[in-house]
């Protein structure tokens, strides 16, 4: 009977440690190309400022990220917005209120150093862009209080999507880890 005891106990033990979340991984290494990569927990996410209609995805994302290939370090800004009235032209960030210079990234994936993207597509009408990333447009993104990202599809009006101060913290998180 105490053997049956302290079995569940165990076993009771174990289970509660199996269901703990566990912090998503901020560092992984790329085993098909060899590069370490280093992102955030999870993007910065976005709510445009004017809906619409219902059937519009109100949510844009943005989130550095960076390689490491045999001690080559480079950073990189990966955008994800809605693409549901047709194709959009290149993104404009804005760091407060000012509008950050952005250098796409015209390179694959594979040519960065990556297999595969370094986020999750949103949904599958998102477009997604890479640009490379300064270390004063990082600086300026981990201390932003406020950030938008317009786009714009063909004449149409374009979409304005705001992320505030609570919703940035992750960045200046970011910016620490990759300058340490």
């Amino acid at each position: 009977m105490i053997r049956a005891v302290a079995a569940l106990a165990c076993l009771t033990i174990l289970t509660a440690c199996a269901v703990e979340p566990t912090e998503q991984e901020q560092q992984r290494l790329d085993s098909n190309t060899g590069t370490t990569v280093t992102v955030m927990p999870k993007p910065v996410e976005f709510i445009v400022d004017r809906t619409r209609g219902p059937k519009t995805d109100p949510f844009a994302y943005l989130a550095p990220f960076e390689t490491n290939r045999m001690g080559t370090h480079e950073l990189y800004l990966w955008v994800s917005a809605p693409q549901v009235a047709g194709p959009l032209g290149v993104p404009q960030v804005f760091c407060g209120e000012q509008q950050i210079p952005l250098e796409p990234a015209n390179a694959s994936l594979q040519s960065m150093g990556l297999s595969g993207p370094p986020y999750k597509l949103p949904a599958p009408w998102s477009a997604q862009w890479y640009f490379k990333l300064s270390g004063e447009v990082l600086d300026c993104l981990a201390s932003a209080k406020r950030l938008r990202i317009v786009t714009q599809a063909g004449q149409d009006e374009p979409d304005q999507f705001t992320a505030e101060a609570q919703a940035l913290t992750g960045l200046s998180d970011f910016a620490t880890r990759v300058r340490t």
